[in-house]
C-alpha cells in the first residue's frame, strides 16, 4: 500500500493505492487448488466446461468478489452491533436494517441468498409484529 501523489480526493489527500501480486508460493498453492476441484468434479462425475469468457476454473482477483458488510452487525449487545436478532435497530422501535450491512462478515461466497433469508425473516417478523398488535386491540 502506498499514497500516491497523482492521485488526490477531494480534499487533496493523496489516494491509498494497492499494489498487489501472487508469490511463487501463492501460484503453487492456487495450482493445487486448481487440481484438488478437477479432482473434486471428476469424483462426482461433474463437467467443468470452459465458456468464451472464462477458463472452467478461474481464478478471481484480489478484491473483486468483496461483498460489503458490518458497518449495521446484528447483535445482542448494544454496545458492540447496531441491530437486533431481528435485524431492529437497538433502542428504536420499528426501526429496521434488511441488507448485507447486518451481517458482521462475509467470506468469498456472495452473501445474496444470506441476505434475502434475512430480509424474508424480518418481513415476517415485522408482519407478525402488526398482526399481534391488531390482535390486541380488538
Amino acid at each position: 500500500m502506498y499514497l500516491d501523489d497523482r492521485r488526490k480526493d477531494a480534499f487533496g489527500v493523496p489516494e491509498i493505492q494497492v499494489r498487489f501480486s501472487y508469490s511463487t508460493a501463492d501460484w503453487a498453492v492456487i495450482d493445487e487448488m486448481r487440481k484438488a476441484v478437477d479432482k473434486v468434479a471428476s469424483t462426482m462425475q461433474a463437467l467443468l466446461t470452459p465458456t468464451d469468457d472464462l477458463p472452467a476454473v478461474c481464478l478471481v482477483p484480489p478484491g473483486a468478489d468483496y461483498h460489503e458488510a458490518g458497518t449495521c452487525r446484528m447483535g445482542i449487545d448494544s454496545s458492540t452491533s447496531v441491530v437486533d436478532r431481528n435485524c431492529q435497530i437497538h433502542g428504536i422501535s420499528g426501526l429496521y436494517v434488511a441488507d448485507n450491512s447486518v451481517l458482521p462478515t462475509t467470506g468469498a461466497a456472495n452473501p445474496t441468498l444470506t441476505t434475502v433469508a434475512l430480509a424474508i425473516r424480518t418481513a415476517d417478523h415485522i408482519a407478525g409484529t402488526f398482526a399481534g398488535e391488531a390482535n390486541s386491540h380488538r
